[in-house]
Protein backbone atom coordinates (compact mmCIF):
# COMPACT_ATOMS: atom_id res chain seq x y z
CA UNK A 1 0.00 0.00 0.00
CA UNK A 2 2.45 2.62 -1.19
CA UNK A 3 0.97 6.11 -1.02
CA UNK A 4 2.67 8.07 -3.77
CA UNK A 5 2.92 11.90 -3.85
CA UNK A 6 -0.21 12.52 -1.79
CA UNK A 7 1.37 15.66 -0.28
CA UNK A 8 0.78 14.31 3.22
CA UNK A 9 2.62 16.34 5.84
CA UNK A 10 4.45 13.61 7.71
CA UNK A 11 8.05 12.51 7.96
CA UNK A 12 9.26 10.24 5.20
CA UNK A 13 10.77 7.76 7.67
CA UNK A 14 7.55 7.37 9.63
CA UNK A 15 5.44 6.97 6.54
CA UNK A 16 7.76 4.36 5.01
CA UNK A 17 7.87 2.49 8.32
CA UNK A 18 4.08 2.66 8.64
CA UNK A 19 3.64 1.42 5.08
CA UNK A 20 5.99 -1.52 5.59
CA UNK A 21 4.19 -2.52 8.76
CA UNK A 22 0.81 -2.32 7.05
CA UNK A 23 2.13 -4.45 4.19
CA UNK A 24 3.41 -6.97 6.69
CA UNK A 25 0.03 -6.97 8.39
CA UNK A 26 -1.59 -7.47 5.01
CA UNK A 27 0.62 -10.47 4.37
CA UNK A 28 0.21 -12.01 7.79
CA UNK A 29 -3.53 -11.43 8.05
CA UNK A 30 -4.26 -12.06 4.37
CA UNK A 31 -5.45 -8.47 3.88
CA UNK A 32 -4.54 -8.73 0.21
CA UNK A 33 -7.98 -7.91 -1.14
CA UNK A 34 -9.64 -4.51 -0.89
CA UNK A 35 -13.07 -6.06 -0.52
CA UNK A 36 -13.01 -8.20 2.56
CA UNK A 37 -10.79 -9.44 5.37
CA UNK A 38 -9.62 -13.02 5.87
CA UNK A 39 -7.87 -12.98 9.25
CA UNK A 40 -5.85 -15.97 10.46
CA UNK A 41 -4.56 -16.79 13.91
CA UNK A 42 -1.46 -14.91 14.94
CA UNK A 43 -0.04 -18.22 16.10
CA UNK A 44 -1.06 -21.81 15.58
CA UNK A 45 -3.44 -22.77 18.36
CA UNK A 46 -4.55 -26.34 19.09
CA UNK A 47 -7.50 -25.20 21.20
CA UNK A 48 -10.69 -25.89 19.16
CA UNK A 49 -12.39 -22.93 20.84
CA UNK A 50 -9.73 -20.58 19.47
CA UNK A 51 -10.32 -22.04 16.02
CA UNK A 52 -14.06 -21.46 16.34
CA UNK A 53 -13.47 -17.83 17.33
CA UNK A 54 -11.27 -17.43 14.24
CA UNK A 55 -14.03 -18.82 12.06
CA UNK A 56 -16.63 -16.48 13.55
CA UNK A 57 -14.33 -13.48 13.11
CA UNK A 58 -13.66 -14.45 9.50
CA UNK A 59 -17.39 -14.56 8.83
CA UNK A 60 -18.04 -11.37 10.87
CA UNK A 61 -20.33 -13.30 13.19
CA UNK A 62 -19.45 -11.05 16.10
CA UNK A 63 -22.12 -12.05 18.65
CA UNK A 64 -20.91 -15.67 18.49
CA UNK A 65 -17.28 -14.54 18.65
CA UNK A 66 -18.09 -12.30 21.63
CA UNK A 67 -19.55 -15.18 23.60
CA UNK A 68 -16.53 -17.40 23.01
CA UNK A 69 -13.98 -14.65 23.61
CA UNK A 70 -15.62 -13.86 26.95
CA UNK A 71 -15.15 -17.48 27.96
CA UNK A 72 -11.52 -17.51 26.79
CA UNK A 73 -10.77 -14.31 28.70
CA UNK A 74 -12.18 -15.81 31.90
CA UNK A 75 -10.08 -18.94 31.46
CA UNK A 76 -6.85 -17.36 30.11
CA UNK A 77 -6.79 -13.64 31.01
CA UNK A 78 -3.03 -13.35 30.45
CA UNK A 79 -2.75 -15.31 27.21
CA UNK A 80 -1.31 -13.16 24.39
CA UNK A 81 -3.27 -15.18 21.82
CA UNK A 82 -6.53 -14.57 23.68
CA UNK A 83 -5.73 -10.88 24.04
CA UNK A 84 -5.12 -10.74 20.29
CA UNK A 85 -8.53 -12.24 19.61
CA UNK A 86 -10.15 -9.88 22.10
CA UNK A 87 -8.44 -6.91 20.41
CA UNK A 88 -9.52 -8.01 16.93
CA UNK A 89 -13.09 -8.47 18.11
CA UNK A 90 -13.14 -4.94 19.54
CA UNK A 91 -11.52 -3.60 16.37
CA UNK A 92 -14.25 -5.23 14.28
CA UNK A 93 -16.84 -3.67 16.58
CA UNK A 94 -15.35 -0.21 16.13
CA UNK A 95 -14.31 -0.06 19.79
CA UNK A 96 -10.80 1.09 18.96
CA UNK A 97 -9.68 2.32 22.40
CA UNK A 98 -10.44 -1.08 23.92
CA UNK A 99 -8.69 -2.84 21.03
CA UNK A 100 -5.60 -0.73 21.66
CA UNK A 101 -5.64 -1.57 25.36
CA UNK A 102 -5.74 -5.33 24.69
CA UNK A 103 -3.01 -5.07 22.06
CA UNK A 104 -0.80 -3.18 24.53
CA UNK A 105 -1.35 -5.95 27.08
CA UNK A 106 -0.48 -8.61 24.49
CA UNK A 107 2.64 -6.70 23.44
CA UNK A 108 3.70 -6.46 27.08
CA UNK A 109 3.63 -10.26 27.18
CA UNK A 110 5.16 -10.85 23.73
CA UNK A 111 6.68 -7.71 22.24
CA UNK A 112 8.52 -9.41 19.36
CA UNK A 113 5.42 -10.05 17.29
CA UNK A 114 5.38 -7.96 14.11
CA UNK A 115 1.79 -8.73 13.03
CA UNK A 116 0.60 -7.64 16.46
CA UNK A 117 2.69 -4.46 16.21
CA UNK A 118 1.27 -3.76 12.77
CA UNK A 119 -2.30 -4.29 13.94
CA UNK A 120 -1.66 -1.98 16.85
CA UNK A 121 -0.41 0.71 14.46
CA UNK A 122 -3.40 0.25 12.15
CA UNK A 123 -5.75 0.43 15.13
CA UNK A 124 -4.04 3.59 16.39
CA UNK A 125 -4.23 5.22 12.95
CA UNK A 126 -7.90 4.29 12.67
CA UNK A 127 -8.68 5.57 16.16
CA UNK A 128 -6.87 8.86 15.51
CA UNK A 129 -8.82 9.35 12.27
CA UNK A 130 -12.29 8.26 13.38
CA UNK A 131 -12.28 10.18 16.68
CA UNK A 132 -12.36 13.41 14.63
CA UNK A 133 -15.52 12.34 12.82
CA UNK A 134 -19.13 12.84 13.90
CA UNK A 135 -21.67 10.02 13.80
CA UNK A 136 -25.14 10.18 12.26
CA UNK A 137 -27.58 7.29 12.64
CA UNK A 138 -30.49 5.90 10.66
CA UNK A 139 -32.56 2.77 11.23
CA UNK A 140 -29.82 0.38 10.06
CA UNK A 141 -26.59 2.40 9.68
CA UNK A 142 -24.13 4.45 11.72
CA UNK A 143 -22.37 6.96 9.48
CA UNK A 144 -19.20 8.75 10.60
CA UNK A 145 -17.81 11.73 8.68
CA UNK A 146 -16.17 15.12 9.08
CA UNK A 147 -19.17 17.30 9.92
CA UNK A 148 -17.52 20.60 9.01
CA UNK A 149 -16.18 19.50 5.63
CA UNK A 150 -18.61 16.75 4.64
CA UNK A 151 -21.74 17.31 6.70
CA UNK A 152 -23.89 17.89 3.61
CA UNK A 153 -23.28 14.26 2.62
CA UNK A 154 -25.03 12.74 5.64
CA UNK A 155 -28.71 12.90 4.55
CA UNK A 156 -27.95 11.69 1.02
CA UNK A 157 -25.67 8.89 2.25
CA UNK A 158 -28.11 7.55 4.84
CA UNK A 159 -31.03 7.77 2.42
CA UNK A 160 -29.12 5.75 -0.19
CA UNK A 161 -27.92 3.19 2.35
CA UNK A 162 -31.44 2.65 3.68
CA UNK A 163 -32.74 2.25 0.12
CA UNK A 164 -29.95 -0.26 -0.54
CA UNK A 165 -30.82 -2.11 2.67
CA UNK A 166 -34.40 -2.59 1.46
CA UNK A 167 -33.56 -3.21 -2.21
CA UNK A 168 -30.80 -5.74 -1.55
CA UNK A 169 -32.90 -7.34 1.16
CA UNK A 170 -35.71 -7.78 -1.35
CA UNK A 171 -33.37 -9.31 -3.92
CA UNK A 172 -31.23 -11.50 -1.67
CA UNK A 173 -33.23 -11.89 1.52
CA UNK A 174 -30.58 -10.31 3.73
CA UNK A 175 -31.56 -7.86 6.47
CA UNK A 176 -28.75 -7.47 9.05
CA UNK A 177 -30.08 -6.65 12.49
CA UNK A 178 -26.99 -4.92 13.87
CA UNK A 179 -26.39 -1.43 12.54
CA UNK A 180 -23.74 -1.33 9.82
CA UNK A 181 -20.87 1.07 10.44
CA UNK A 182 -19.87 3.40 7.59
CA UNK A 183 -16.87 5.73 7.64
CA UNK A 184 -16.36 8.45 5.02
CA UNK A 185 -12.75 9.65 5.12
CA UNK A 186 -12.29 13.37 4.40
CA UNK A 187 -9.12 12.99 2.32
CA UNK A 188 -6.72 10.50 0.73
CA UNK A 189 -4.40 10.37 3.74
CA UNK A 190 -7.25 9.55 6.14
CA UNK A 191 -8.66 7.01 3.70
CA UNK A 192 -5.28 5.30 3.51
CA UNK A 193 -4.98 5.31 7.30
CA UNK A 194 -8.26 3.46 7.89
CA UNK A 195 -8.43 1.29 4.76
CA UNK A 196 -4.78 0.64 3.72
CA UNK A 197 -5.72 1.71 0.15
CA UNK A 198 -3.14 3.95 -1.50
CA UNK A 199 -3.29 6.97 -3.79
CA UNK A 200 -2.36 4.66 -6.65
CA UNK A 201 -5.29 2.38 -5.81
CA UNK A 202 -7.68 5.35 -6.04
CA UNK A 203 -6.34 6.93 -9.22
CA UNK A 204 -5.32 3.84 -11.19
CA UNK A 205 -7.96 1.29 -10.20
CA UNK A 206 -10.80 3.52 -9.02
CA UNK A 207 -10.75 2.04 -5.49
CA UNK A 208 -12.76 4.74 -3.70
CA UNK A 209 -14.46 2.39 -1.27
CA UNK A 210 -13.78 -0.80 0.62
CA UNK A 211 -15.64 -3.19 2.90
CA UNK A 212 -13.50 -4.96 5.49
CA UNK A 213 -13.04 -5.02 9.26
CA UNK A 214 -16.83 -5.44 9.49
CA UNK A 215 -17.48 -1.92 8.18
CA UNK A 216 -17.76 0.18 5.04
CA UNK A 217 -15.16 2.83 4.21
CA UNK A 218 -15.22 5.36 1.36
CA UNK A 219 -13.47 8.61 0.51
CA UNK A 220 -15.36 11.89 0.35
CA UNK A 221 -16.21 12.99 -3.21
CA UNK A 222 -14.87 16.38 -2.14
CA UNK A 223 -11.36 14.86 -2.13
CA UNK A 224 -11.50 14.07 -5.85
CA UNK A 225 -11.13 16.57 -8.65
CA UNK A 226 -14.52 15.97 -10.25
CA UNK A 227 -16.14 13.80 -7.60
CA UNK A 228 -17.30 10.27 -8.39
CA UNK A 229 -20.41 8.09 -8.13
CA UNK A 230 -20.14 8.17 -4.36
CA UNK A 231 -23.68 7.03 -3.60
CA UNK A 232 -23.36 4.02 -5.91
CA UNK A 233 -20.04 3.33 -4.19
CA UNK A 234 -21.72 3.21 -0.78
CA UNK A 235 -24.30 0.81 -2.17
CA UNK A 236 -21.52 -1.23 -3.83
CA UNK A 237 -19.71 -1.64 -0.52
CA UNK A 238 -22.93 -2.55 1.26
CA UNK A 239 -23.28 -5.38 -1.28
CA UNK A 240 -19.91 -6.70 -0.14
CA UNK A 241 -21.14 -6.57 3.45
CA UNK A 242 -24.25 -8.54 2.49
CA UNK A 243 -22.21 -11.10 0.52
CA UNK A 244 -19.98 -11.72 3.55
CA UNK A 245 -23.06 -12.26 5.69
CA UNK A 246 -24.78 -14.58 3.22
CA UNK A 247 -21.72 -16.66 2.29
CA UNK A 248 -19.82 -16.75 5.57
CA UNK A 249 -17.13 -14.74 3.74
CA UNK A 250 -16.49 -17.63 1.36
CA UNK A 251 -17.33 -15.97 -1.97
CA UNK A 252 -14.49 -15.65 -4.52
CA UNK A 253 -13.36 -12.18 -5.57
CA UNK A 254 -14.98 -12.32 -9.01
CA UNK A 255 -18.39 -13.14 -7.52
CA UNK A 256 -17.97 -10.46 -4.86
CA UNK A 257 -17.15 -7.78 -7.42
CA UNK A 258 -19.59 -9.06 -10.01
CA UNK A 259 -22.51 -8.99 -7.60
CA UNK A 260 -21.51 -5.63 -6.15
CA UNK A 261 -21.28 -4.08 -9.62
CA UNK A 262 -24.48 -5.74 -10.88
CA UNK A 263 -26.60 -4.74 -7.86
CA UNK A 264 -24.96 -1.41 -6.89
CA UNK A 265 -27.57 0.72 -8.69
CA UNK A 266 -30.48 -1.34 -7.40
CA UNK A 267 -31.28 1.39 -4.84
CA UNK A 268 -32.20 3.75 -7.70
CA UNK A 269 -35.01 1.53 -9.03
CA UNK A 270 -38.42 1.17 -7.44
CA UNK A 271 -38.96 -2.32 -8.88
CA UNK A 272 -36.78 -5.43 -8.65
CA UNK A 273 -35.42 -5.88 -12.17
CA UNK A 274 -34.29 -9.24 -13.50
CA UNK A 275 -32.49 -7.82 -16.53
CA UNK A 276 -30.56 -4.93 -14.98
CA UNK A 277 -27.92 -3.63 -17.39
CA UNK A 278 -26.75 -0.53 -15.53
CA UNK A 279 -23.30 -2.14 -15.33
CA UNK A 280 -23.02 -1.91 -19.12
CA UNK A 281 -21.63 1.61 -19.19
CA UNK A 282 -20.28 2.88 -22.54
CA UNK A 283 -16.70 2.00 -21.60
CA UNK A 284 -17.71 -1.43 -20.25
CA UNK A 285 -19.63 -2.21 -23.44
CA UNK A 286 -16.60 -1.30 -25.49
CA UNK A 287 -14.22 -3.33 -23.33
CA UNK A 288 -16.46 -6.41 -23.49
CA UNK A 289 -16.83 -6.15 -27.28
CA UNK A 290 -13.06 -5.96 -27.67
CA UNK A 291 -12.57 -8.90 -25.30
CA UNK A 292 -15.05 -11.00 -27.29
CA UNK A 293 -13.48 -10.10 -30.62
CA UNK A 294 -9.93 -10.90 -29.48
CA UNK A 295 -10.95 -13.64 -27.01
CA UNK A 296 -8.81 -11.82 -24.48
CA UNK A 297 -10.59 -11.86 -21.13
CA UNK A 298 -9.09 -11.17 -17.72
CA UNK A 299 -10.50 -14.44 -16.42
CA UNK A 300 -11.84 -15.18 -12.97
CA UNK A 301 -8.62 -16.73 -11.63
CA UNK A 302 -6.55 -13.66 -12.43
CA UNK A 303 -8.92 -11.51 -10.38
CA UNK A 304 -7.66 -13.17 -7.19
CA UNK A 305 -6.70 -11.99 -4.64
CA UNK A 306 -7.89 -8.51 -5.63
CA UNK A 307 -8.64 -6.41 -8.70
CA UNK A 308 -6.26 -3.69 -7.53
CA UNK A 309 -3.34 -5.93 -8.54
CA UNK A 310 -4.33 -5.96 -12.21
CA UNK A 311 -1.96 -4.05 -14.46
CA UNK A 312 -4.01 -1.26 -16.05
CA UNK A 313 -7.22 0.68 -15.35
CA UNK A 314 -8.68 -0.86 -18.50
CA UNK A 315 -7.94 -4.36 -17.21
CA UNK A 316 -9.57 -3.51 -13.87
CA UNK A 317 -12.73 -2.21 -15.53
CA UNK A 318 -12.87 -5.18 -17.89
CA UNK A 319 -12.68 -7.48 -14.87
CA UNK A 320 -15.63 -5.67 -13.28
CA UNK A 321 -17.58 -5.91 -16.54
CA UNK A 322 -16.81 -9.63 -16.95
CA UNK A 323 -17.80 -10.45 -13.38
CA UNK A 324 -21.01 -8.37 -13.50
CA UNK A 325 -22.04 -9.93 -16.81
CA UNK A 326 -21.47 -13.41 -15.34
CA UNK A 327 -23.83 -12.50 -12.49
CA UNK A 328 -26.26 -11.12 -15.07
CA UNK A 329 -26.10 -14.50 -16.83
CA UNK A 330 -26.83 -16.40 -13.61
CA UNK A 331 -29.72 -14.07 -12.73
CA UNK A 332 -31.22 -14.65 -16.17
CA UNK A 333 -30.86 -18.42 -15.70
CA UNK A 334 -31.85 -18.84 -12.05
CA UNK A 335 -33.21 -15.49 -10.89
CA UNK A 336 -32.24 -13.66 -7.72
CA UNK A 337 -33.21 -16.77 -5.73
CA UNK A 338 -30.46 -18.62 -7.58
CA UNK A 339 -27.89 -16.06 -6.46
CA UNK A 340 -29.13 -16.39 -2.89
CA UNK A 341 -28.84 -20.18 -3.12
CA UNK A 342 -25.32 -19.89 -4.52
CA UNK A 343 -24.17 -17.75 -1.61
CA UNK A 344 -25.65 -20.24 0.83
CA UNK A 345 -23.90 -23.14 -0.92
CA UNK A 346 -20.55 -21.36 -0.69
CA UNK A 347 -20.58 -21.92 3.07
CA UNK A 348 -20.62 -25.67 2.44
CA UNK A 349 -18.49 -26.27 -0.66
CA UNK A 350 -15.86 -24.71 -2.98
CA UNK A 351 -17.08 -22.05 -5.41
CA UNK A 352 -16.91 -24.18 -8.57
CA UNK A 353 -18.89 -26.99 -6.94
CA UNK A 354 -21.43 -24.49 -5.63
CA UNK A 355 -21.93 -23.01 -9.11
CA UNK A 356 -22.30 -26.49 -10.60
CA UNK A 357 -24.96 -27.38 -8.04
CA UNK A 358 -26.98 -24.19 -8.56
CA UNK A 359 -26.75 -24.11 -12.37
CA UNK A 360 -26.98 -27.87 -12.81
CA UNK A 361 -24.08 -28.05 -15.25
CA UNK A 362 -20.27 -28.48 -15.15
CA UNK A 363 -18.25 -25.39 -14.31
CA UNK A 364 -16.52 -25.46 -17.70
CA UNK A 365 -19.94 -25.28 -19.34
CA UNK A 366 -20.80 -22.26 -17.18
CA UNK A 367 -17.90 -20.24 -18.59
CA UNK A 368 -18.77 -21.23 -22.17
CA UNK A 369 -22.47 -20.45 -21.71
CA UNK A 370 -21.66 -17.12 -20.07
CA UNK A 371 -19.57 -16.03 -23.07
CA UNK A 372 -22.32 -17.19 -25.43
CA UNK A 373 -24.74 -15.10 -23.35
CA UNK A 374 -22.46 -12.09 -23.81
CA UNK A 375 -22.23 -12.61 -27.57
CA UNK A 376 -26.02 -12.85 -27.81
CA UNK A 377 -26.37 -9.37 -26.33
CA UNK A 378 -25.05 -7.96 -29.60
CA UNK A 379 -23.01 -5.28 -27.86
CA UNK A 380 -21.41 -2.59 -30.01
CA UNK A 381 -18.34 -0.47 -29.38
CA UNK A 382 -19.20 3.10 -28.45
CA UNK A 383 -16.77 5.37 -30.23
CA UNK A 384 -15.16 7.87 -27.93
CA UNK A 385 -15.91 6.00 -24.71
CA UNK A 386 -12.96 5.69 -22.36
CA UNK A 387 -12.28 4.33 -18.89
CA UNK A 388 -12.75 7.20 -16.45
CA UNK A 389 -9.70 8.09 -14.38
CA UNK A 390 -10.01 9.66 -10.97
CA UNK A 391 -7.80 12.48 -9.74
CA UNK A 392 -7.22 13.16 -6.06
CA UNK A 393 -6.92 16.81 -5.10
CA UNK A 394 -3.58 17.88 -3.65
CA UNK A 395 -2.92 20.39 -0.90
CA UNK A 396 -2.32 23.12 -3.45
CA UNK A 397 -5.23 24.36 -5.52
CA UNK A 398 -4.95 22.58 -8.82
CA UNK A 399 -6.19 23.91 -12.13
CA UNK A 400 -9.18 21.72 -13.00
CA UNK A 401 -9.23 23.20 -16.48
CA UNK A 402 -5.62 22.08 -17.08
CA UNK A 403 -6.48 18.57 -15.88
CA UNK A 404 -9.44 18.47 -18.27
CA UNK A 405 -7.34 19.66 -21.19
CA UNK A 406 -4.85 16.84 -20.63
CA UNK A 407 -7.70 14.36 -21.10
CA UNK A 408 -8.28 15.59 -24.67
CA UNK A 409 -6.13 13.28 -26.77
CA UNK A 410 -5.91 15.33 -29.97
CA UNK A 411 -3.30 18.10 -29.73
CA UNK A 412 -5.21 20.21 -32.25
CA UNK A 413 -8.46 19.79 -30.31
CA UNK A 414 -6.68 20.55 -27.04
CA UNK A 415 -5.21 23.80 -28.36
CA UNK A 416 -8.52 24.87 -29.91
CA UNK A 417 -10.29 24.13 -26.63
CA UNK A 418 -7.74 26.13 -24.66
CA UNK A 419 -8.27 29.10 -26.98
CA UNK A 420 -12.03 28.70 -26.62
CA UNK A 421 -11.64 28.80 -22.84
CA UNK A 422 -9.67 32.06 -22.99
CA UNK A 423 -12.22 33.65 -25.31
CA UNK A 424 -15.09 32.51 -23.09
CA UNK A 425 -13.41 34.02 -20.01
CA UNK A 426 -13.23 37.38 -21.82
CA UNK A 427 -16.90 37.27 -22.71
CA UNK A 428 -16.25 36.65 -26.41
CA UNK A 429 -18.76 33.82 -26.59
CA UNK A 430 -19.34 33.94 -30.37
CA UNK A 431 -15.63 33.43 -31.02
CA UNK A 432 -15.51 30.79 -28.26
CA UNK A 433 -18.31 28.84 -29.97
CA UNK A 434 -16.31 28.85 -33.20
CA UNK A 435 -13.16 27.55 -31.49
CA UNK A 436 -15.02 24.81 -29.63
CA UNK A 437 -16.69 23.76 -32.88
CA UNK A 438 -13.27 23.53 -34.54
CA UNK A 439 -11.99 21.54 -31.57
CA UNK A 440 -14.96 19.21 -31.91
CA UNK A 441 -14.11 18.61 -35.56
CA UNK A 442 -10.69 17.35 -34.47
CA UNK A 443 -12.10 15.32 -31.55
CA UNK A 444 -15.82 14.70 -32.21
CA UNK A 445 -16.33 12.33 -29.28
CA UNK A 446 -14.79 14.35 -26.46
CA UNK A 447 -17.30 14.87 -23.61
CA UNK A 448 -15.17 17.75 -22.32
CA UNK A 449 -15.44 19.71 -25.58
CA UNK A 450 -19.11 18.84 -25.98
CA UNK A 451 -19.89 20.23 -22.51
CA UNK A 452 -17.87 23.42 -23.06
CA UNK A 453 -19.53 24.06 -26.42
CA UNK A 454 -22.98 23.45 -24.95
CA UNK A 455 -22.26 25.84 -22.09
CA UNK A 456 -21.39 28.80 -24.32
CA UNK A 457 -24.28 28.03 -26.67
CA UNK A 458 -26.61 28.12 -23.67
CA UNK A 459 -25.08 31.42 -22.58
CA UNK A 460 -26.16 32.79 -25.95
CA UNK A 461 -29.62 31.24 -25.40
CA UNK A 462 -29.09 28.79 -28.27
CA UNK A 463 -30.64 26.03 -26.19
CA UNK A 464 -31.83 23.80 -29.04
CA UNK A 465 -28.27 23.65 -30.39
CA UNK A 466 -26.78 23.05 -26.94
CA UNK A 467 -29.02 20.16 -25.85
CA UNK A 468 -27.82 17.52 -28.40
CA UNK A 469 -24.20 18.15 -27.36
CA UNK A 470 -25.05 17.56 -23.71
CA UNK A 471 -27.04 14.43 -24.54
CA UNK A 472 -24.09 13.05 -26.50
CA UNK A 473 -21.70 13.88 -23.64
CA UNK A 474 -24.04 12.04 -21.26
CA UNK A 475 -24.10 8.98 -23.52
CA UNK A 476 -20.31 8.91 -23.79
CA UNK A 477 -19.63 9.55 -20.10
CA UNK A 478 -22.68 9.12 -17.86
CA UNK A 479 -20.56 9.74 -14.76
CA UNK A 480 -19.60 13.35 -15.45
CA UNK A 481 -21.18 15.69 -12.92
CA UNK A 482 -20.59 18.70 -15.18
CA UNK A 483 -22.91 17.25 -17.82
CA UNK A 484 -25.82 17.08 -15.38
CA UNK A 485 -25.13 20.58 -14.02
CA UNK A 486 -25.19 22.02 -17.53
CA UNK A 487 -28.37 20.07 -18.29
CA UNK A 488 -29.85 21.52 -15.10
CA UNK A 489 -28.89 25.01 -16.26
CA UNK A 490 -30.44 24.47 -19.67
CA UNK A 491 -33.69 22.95 -18.42
CA UNK A 492 -34.01 25.67 -15.79
CA UNK A 493 -33.55 28.37 -18.44
CA UNK A 494 -36.19 26.77 -20.68
CA UNK A 495 -38.56 26.32 -17.71
CA UNK A 496 -38.48 22.52 -17.95
CA UNK A 497 -38.38 22.21 -14.18
CA UNK A 498 -39.03 18.45 -13.78
CA UNK A 499 -36.07 17.58 -16.03
CA UNK A 500 -33.98 20.28 -14.36
CA UNK A 501 -34.62 18.70 -10.96
CA UNK A 502 -33.76 15.21 -12.26
CA UNK A 503 -30.48 16.40 -13.80
CA UNK A 504 -29.39 18.33 -10.72
CA UNK A 505 -30.29 15.47 -8.37
CA UNK A 506 -28.10 13.25 -10.56
CA UNK A 507 -25.27 15.76 -10.18
CA UNK A 508 -25.49 15.39 -6.39
CA UNK A 509 -24.75 11.68 -6.85
CA UNK A 510 -21.40 12.62 -8.40
CA UNK A 511 -20.12 16.01 -7.24
CA UNK A 512 -22.32 17.28 -4.39
CA UNK A 513 -20.02 20.15 -3.41
CA UNK A 514 -20.80 22.38 -6.41
CA UNK A 515 -22.89 25.30 -5.07
CA UNK A 516 -24.53 25.81 -8.48
CA UNK A 517 -26.52 22.61 -7.96
CA UNK A 518 -28.28 23.94 -4.87
CA UNK A 519 -28.75 27.47 -6.19
CA UNK A 520 -30.64 26.07 -9.16
CA UNK A 521 -32.45 23.41 -7.14
CA UNK A 522 -33.80 25.93 -4.64
CA UNK A 523 -35.46 27.78 -7.54
CA UNK A 524 -36.54 24.60 -9.36
CA UNK A 525 -38.17 23.05 -6.29
CA UNK A 526 -39.98 26.31 -5.57
CA UNK A 527 -41.37 26.30 -9.11
CA UNK A 528 -42.43 22.66 -8.68
CA UNK A 529 -44.34 23.44 -5.50
CA UNK A 530 -41.86 21.71 -3.17
CA UNK A 531 -41.12 24.40 -0.57
CA UNK A 532 -39.45 22.08 1.97
CA UNK A 533 -36.98 20.75 -0.59
CA UNK A 534 -36.36 24.30 -1.82
CA UNK A 535 -35.61 25.36 1.75
CA UNK A 536 -33.17 22.46 2.27
CA UNK A 537 -31.36 23.27 -0.98
CA UNK A 538 -31.02 26.91 0.04
CA UNK A 539 -29.66 25.86 3.44
CA UNK A 540 -27.09 23.60 1.77
CA UNK A 541 -26.08 26.43 -0.57
CA UNK A 542 -25.57 28.80 2.35
CA UNK A 543 -23.55 26.18 4.22
CA UNK A 544 -21.26 25.63 1.23
CA UNK A 545 -20.77 29.35 0.65
CA UNK A 546 -20.00 29.92 4.34
CA UNK A 547 -17.41 27.12 4.26
CA UNK A 548 -15.76 28.73 1.26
Amino acid sequence: CKLQSAKVKTSGWFFIHFTLLILYLAFCLELLGPVFFYPVAFAAQPDPLLKQVEEHLEAWRLPQAEEMVSRLVRENPKSAAVLDLHARLRFYQGRYEEALRFLEQALALEAANEPRQALRLLTQQTHDTVKKLKSFESAHFILSLDEVKDGILAPHALDTLEKSYQAIGQALGYFPQAKVRVEIAPDAASFHAISTLSLRDIEETGAVGICKFNKIMTISPRALMHGYRWLDSLSHEYLHYAIVGLSGNKAPIWLHEGMARFYETRWRHSELLKGNEDYLTPSNRTLLVQALEKNRFVGFKKMEPSLIYLETPEEVQLAYAEAASAVDFMVQRKGHDGIRELLSELEKRPSQEAIEKVLGSPYAAFEIQWKDFLKAKGLKEIEGSRVRRLKVKGNQKEDEEAVELKEIQSVVARNRTHLGDRLSERGRTIAAVQEYQRALQASPHSPIILIKLARVLAQRERYEEALPHLKKAQQLDPDSGNTYIQLGHLYHATKNFPDAAAALEEAIQINPFNPTIYRLLSEVYARLGKPEQAKKSQATLERLMTAR
